[in-house]
């Protein structure tokens, strides 16, 4: 019987590293993070690399996959350190336990990251589960990722959890190999999230999660870090806005391994109220590397694969032959039938590939879907009992709503209008112009915590380039006194100092030196902050957040001395601050 050796799309390359030859072309890089300068001062992050299990086989290239979200947690998104922990090879109780601790990381109206590389499988509830590095094949120990999403979701002021999963839920682990030989899984169950939560995973089918070797990463994460660089950036609609939502980012990655010549099912959430977030943005997001680069990955992966499969057929053969030589040599009928039992076997052996064919009407036609409209109005949202709905009014024309919301006087029926067009609106210029429109109207009825709602969402997800909208929202921060504030002021201020060339004349000072003023006087708040937690409990973190906002309230104190002197204001608030942060008159002296 001739043997035939199918290697099927899904087997991991991981496994035939020793097999593979030199790569000829490089795919493009995920590594080093984009360094943005934002800092997201809201988010926490919290990032697991679980590679060196126990009893398991080793979940390959996991510390690496972690290392490069941490990266871009830090660089790109701008997570404070204070509010972003990463583990490396922990066992369930240490992942339990940070779980908790992270859980009033993240502050009102931000973003938790969750990430995850290493194994995962379903637990008998059908759930899927992160394996810590303790788990073994009686004890599959470790945490449900319905499980992670909703602890995390008990702390009210969250605005999102995303959670991003480079792992299966399987019988194969990262690396091609059976996590438990012979373990038969349960069938997968319903799964319950928040409606804040949304799990993005590798794989949504039992096949592992697949390798990429030329990247040294996991093919899922690679894809991810990719889309949040920039590739995903008009994914659905061919259009780049200087913007990633979470619907771009999961359209490319379910498409990236169909490009490389892959089959892999990366999950996609389609709700509409998660649809349009967005998970990155700014002028700093790369172009999609061209189809002519990913034809030719393509080509490069499938070659290796080929070769690899080839290379495992030769060695199984080697080891065959040995045995079949040794047998032979005995002589007697025995021997000329392991000969022929060889010849059988390896005379006319095969080996198969199979490729995924990217066709490119395939994501015209998704992004014609993607646009489609049927006419049907949106509806309104669930009301309590016993209320009475909320009618929707038009609000087709823009400018006709321009004077009632100058007035405060939009109503009701109106506002919602405008909310259902602005989660369906695709044209960046009108998204603005409807977030305006609210904005304006919720601070003339005097309704400034509507007003703050309305200026984060703006600036976080539609458009940050105005520096007047920058600088206001940073001074209403400032002004409320807070902590809990005091970081996003000095980074909104930060915002409106990019685009300080709008403004000109005696305006421009105005403007830059009150921003540099705001920003050195919540430093120092922060650093006062930062002082008492230390004399009250002396642990390292609080340690580096002393040092950290000293830094700050140096930098930005000195900086706005700078700036007065040369504008020839007053300078005698700035430099104390500046005195006050260095400990030492000369970092503050005038340049001579």
């Amino acid at each position: 019987m001739v043997r035939t050796a199918p290697v099927a799309l899904a087997l991991s390359i991981g496994v035939l590293t020793t097999a593979l030859p030199a790569w000829g072309a490089e795919p493009p890089a995920v590594d080093p993070a984009i360094r943005t300068g934002e800092r997201a001062t809201r988010d926490a992050a919290f990032i697991i690399g679980n590679e060196a299990y126990a009893a398991l086989p080793q979940a390959t290239w996991a510390q690496q996959d972690a290392e490069s979200f941490q990266s871009w947690s830090e660089l790109t998104r701008g997570v404070t350190s204070r509010r972003r922990v990463s583990l490396t090879n922990a066992d369930t109780a240490t992942m339990d336990k940070w779980l908790r601790r992270m859980r009033w990381r993240a502050r009102k109206g931000g973003t938790v990251w969750v990430y995850f590389a290493g194994h995962a499988t379903l637990d008998e509830k059908g759930r899927q589960v992160l394996l810590g590095t303790d788990a073994s094949g009686d004890r599959l120990s470790g945490i449900p990722v319905t499980e992670v999403a909703n602890s995390l979701a008990r702390n009210r002021a969250v605005e999102r959890i995303v959670i991003v999963v480079d792992a299966g839920s399987g019988a194969i682990g990262r690396g091609g190999f059976e996590l438990v030989p012979g373990r038969s899984l349960p069938e997968a169950g319903p799964t319950k999230l928040d409606p804040r939560a949304v799990v993005w995973s590798a794989e949504t089918t039992a096949a592992q999660p697949q390798l990429y070797a030329p990247a040294r990463h996991g093919l899922f994460t690679w894809s991810v870090l990719g889309a949040l660089r920039g590739w995903a950036d008009g994914e659905l609609d061919g259009e780049p806005d200087g913007k990633v939502t979470l619907g771009e980012a999961q359209a490319f990655v379910a498409r990236a391994p169909t490009l490389l010549g892959r089959v892999a099912s990366p999950s996609v959430d389609a709700r509409p109220e998660v649809f349009d977030w967005a998970l990155a943005q700014g002028s700093y997001l790369e172009p999609a590397p061209g189809e002519s680069v990913f034809e030719a990955l393509a080509q490069e992966d499938t070659d290796a694969r080929l070769r690899a499969a080839e290379a495992r057929v030769r060695e199984d053969a080697a080891a065959f032959w040995a045995d079949t030589v040794a047998i032979a040599q005995q002589g007697g009928p025995e021997g000329r039938a392991a000969l022929e039992a060889f010849v059988g076997e390896f005379s006319g052996a095969t080996v198969s590939v199979t490729r995924a064919v990217h066709v490119p009407q395939a994501l015209d036609a998704v992004r014609m879907l993607h646009a489609w409209d049927d006419g049907a109005p949106p509806k309104p949202p669930p009301v309590a009992d016993g209320a009475a709905p909320v009618q929707i009014e038009p609000c087709d024309d823009l400018l006709s709503l321009e004077g009632p919301a100058m007035l405060g006087q939009l109503s009701p029926g109106q506002a919602l209008c405008l909310e259902g067009r602005l989660k369906t609106e695709r044209l960046q210029t009108t998204k603005n112009k409807i977030s305006r429109l609210m904005i304006v109207n919720a601070e003339v009825k005097g309704d400034m915590g509507e007003w703050e709602v309305l200026m984060h969402r703006h600036l976080e997800d539609i458009d940050r380039s105005d520096p007047d909208l920058c600088m206001r929202y940073a001074v209403f921060l400032h002004r409320q006194n807070d902590l809990e504030t005091a970081e996003d002021a000095v980074r909104w201020a930060d915002v409106a100092l990019e685009n300080k060339q709008l403004w000109e004349g005696e305006a421009h000072v105005r403007k830059v030196s009150g921003l540099l003023r705001l920003r050195a006087e919540a430093a120092h708040r922060l650093w006062n902050a930062a002082e008492q937690s230390y004399r009250k409990e002396t642990t390292a973190e609080n340690d580096r957040a002393v040092r950290e906002f000293r830094g700050w309230a140096k930098d930005y104190s000195r900086e706005w001395l700078d700036y007065a002197r040369a504008a020839g204001g007053k300078t005698d608030t700035a430099y104390q601050l500046c005195r006050t942060a260095a400990g030492t008159e000369s970092f503050c002296a005038e340049a001579p």
